[in-house]
């Protein structure tokens, strides 16, 4: 990779590992790049529209998506859409919360955004996107509030596992061993 990176989303399509935004020092990026395994070679992609660390990535269907993050000054509910054929990213409806580090995952045509920091808490909300209505519904929300909480999906559940309950600056914030479905 070009530089060393923080706080950055990653995603796989096609068997090539897609690294989106991040930090690099103090800067936030909106830089893509991905990685062929096969030939061993970095490829510098079209750069986001924004600029995002703590960011979430996930495949949907094709496309993937850069949820929310932070822009260096502002807490992101904005979302943008890398189309891998056309080559673009594009803005889609925005979450109705900003969110940093935030879980994100595909699961049964939709995307899931989990958790995250809003600037002044943690969150237990969930918001679930739908591609062909290009719209965000609240869902049930996790018992535990959570920023940088890990997110996947197996057997056809979603799963948050881990986070804080408090910004890792604070030196309250309690770091958490409980996992939800």
């Amino acid at each position: 990779m070009n530089g060393r990176r923080l706080q950055f989303g990653l995603a796989v399509i096609d068997d090539k590992l897609y690294v989106v935004g991040g930090r690099d020092g103090l800067k936030t990026l909106n830089t893509v790049e991905c990685y062929n395994p096969k030939t061993k070679a970095w490829t510098v992609l079209p750069p986001m529209s924004t600029h995002r660390h703590g960011l979430g990535v996930a495949v949907l269907e094709g496309p993937m998506y850069a949820v929310g993050g932070h822009d260096g000054w502002s807490y992101l509910n904005t979302v943008e859409r890398w189309d891998p054929q056309a080559r673009q990213w594009t803005f889609v409806a925005s979450m109705s919360i900003a969110r940093s580090t935030v879980g994100v995952a595909a699961l049964n045509g939709k995307l899931y955004a989990v958790g995250g920091r809003d600037g002044s808490a943690c969150l237990k909300s969930i918001e679930c996107y739908d591609p062909h209505t290009n719209k965000w519904s609240m869902c049930t929300p996790m018992s535990k509030r959570r920023g940088g909480v890990g997110v996947a999906t197996c057997d056809g559940f979603l799963y948050a596992v881990g986070g804080h309950d408090a910004p890792a600056s604070n030196h309250c914030s309690r770091l958490s061993d409980c996992v939800e479905r």
